[in-house]
């Protein structure tokens, strides 16, 4: 059995899909450039955890301007 990588869609398998396949169909499909022999199968993966690091935030933040209100009118007195 060879293990196929579609690179064109081809019956029930869609383009990226990898399949293992019998000899001479897989030697066709090589042929007709439907399929290209995946290495791929036979590499470890590994993945690496990141840890969570506190940074400090040093994003300077606008100040709001004091807008100078206007003083209050003097009430007529009674």
């Amino acid at each position: 059995m060879t293990k196929l990588k579609f690179v064109r869609s081809w019956r029930a398998y869609r383009k990226g899909q990898t399949a293992e396949i019998n000899g001479g169909l897989a030697v066709q499909l090589i042929a007709q450039r439907v399929a290209v022999e995946d290495n791929q199968g036979s590499l470890i993966e590994t993945a690496a955890v990141e840890h969570d690091a506190e940074t400090a935030d040093a994003t300077p933040r606008k100040r709001r301007r004091a807008v100078p209100q206007p003083d209050p009118p003097d009430r007529p007195r009674r």
